[in-house]
């Protein structure tokens, strides 16, 4: 019976040549049949603990142990046993879907009868199954994500690692790499640590642990961070419908305030210390001010962690940008346009322009052709 899934006892290593450790003394514990979320800013550290975990890398001290087996002693154990997708997919863009599957299962030592029915649940859903003959290199970057799932999935692992694998996907698609996520846990028993840039992500995990400069910050359930702040989490507003961006920089230089993030209509309020707050204090000499406690959120608790010993640096200030010429051009003007890669149409009939000085977004889930016209203008 395995009583932990992946134990890290004073683990620490630097890159050579480096001037500080990627990571430095870190000690943790994953509970298996569990997801954890490993969170942290860009630079902390949770790419180089995945390839620690994965065996790919050896710490300079401490203890690595994964599944029950020492990783400093018998790496190539460990990566036979369980999965890892990295950042980058890990695909053979110039293979097809199908070829990436085989060749995963030929690394993975997957009999040959049992293929058919492992590939077949695997496309079903993942929803690649139309897409078995097309090049990996030719995929949205979704579906990219999705088969290097189904290539760590090729085995179902009772380990899972999983390096930041919905950045840059569309809600759609990370909603549906977390089904099967979750469909696999429930399923298969299996335990995955998952690192991810999305705090509603980290909301989601059973466990959650916090990494900030190599270091460990904290690990625990999401709710048991948010509980340590109450008394220090409030919303702001100002009668008359005065925009909350106005009055975003006064606020944060105030003593004791950590934090203030403009949301819709209000400002969120977070202090260093409980209590309650003075709106004469806050915007002294503004009328209509009104200021009322709030429940902590998970993203309160991250950000009272990395910013709890360091100043409030002030947001900028909204500035007025000036732009040349009549607004009420059309600086990009598309009409009916169509573009086909062979049998497949990427674009059918788009329509659009682009006035002058203005932010133009173009929205679609994976796989609607977003990059197309991009290419094409």
């Amino acid at each position: 019976m395995v009583t932990a899934a992946l134990v890290f006892e004073g683990v620490s290593f630097a890159f050579a040549g480096a001037s500080d450790k990627a990571l430095d003394d870190v000690g943790l514990s994953l509970v298996p049949g569990q997801v954890t979320g490993l969170l942290g800013p860009d630079g902390a550290g949770k790419t180089t603990l995945m390839r620690l975990a994965a065996g790919l890398l050896r710490p300079q001290a401490g203890r690595i142990r994964v599944l029950d087996m020492d990783a400093l002693a018998d790496p190539l154990a460990v990566q036979s046993t369980i999965g890892y997708m990295p950042q980058r997919f890990g695909l053979y863009e110039d293979l097809t879907v199908q070829e990436n599957l085989d060749l995963y299962a030929d690394l993975q030592g997957v009999a040959e009868a049992e293929r058919p029915a492992r590939f077949g649940e695997l496309m079903h859903m993942t929803g690649l199954a139309p897409f078995t003959g097309r090049l990996a290199g030719r995929l949205s970057g979704g579906m990219k994500q999705k088969l290097g799932l189904a290539c760590a999935l090729v085995r179902s692992p009772p380990l899972l690692l999983l390096d930041e694998p919905t950045v840059g996907v569309d809600p759609v698609s990370r909603r549906e790499l977390w089904e099967i996520v979750y469909g696999q846990v429930q399923a298969q028993g299996m335990t995955v640590l998952l690192s991810t840039a999305y705090l509603d992500e980290a909301e989601r995990c059973d466990q959650v642990i916090l990494l900030h400069r190599g270091r460990l910050l904290g690990q625990g359930s999401p709710a048991s961070f948010s509980t340590r702040l109450t008394g220090r989490t409030f919303e702001l507003r100002v009668a008359g419908g005065e925009p909350p961006r106005r009055y975003q920089a006064r606020v944060a230089r105030q003593p004791g305030i950590l934090d203030a993030l403009v949301q819709r209509e209000q400002l969120r309020i977070l202090t260093r210390e409980p209590g309650a707050l003075d709106p004469a204090r806050l915007l002294p000499g503004v009328p209509g001010v009104e200021i009322r406690p709030v429940p902590p959120r998970f993203e309160d608790a991250f950000v009272a962690l990395l910013r709890g010993g360091e100043e409030t640096a002030a947001p900028a200030t909204a500035t007025q940008v000036q732009v040349p010429g009549d607004r009420a051009d059309e600086v990009i003007r598309v009409r009916g346009l169509q573009r086909r890669f062979g049998d497949f149409v990427a674009v059918d009939d788009v329509s659009f322009s682009v006035r002058r000085g203005a932010f133009f977004g173009l929205l679609g889930a994976t796989g609607a052709g977003k990059p197309t016209p991009f290419r094409l203008l």
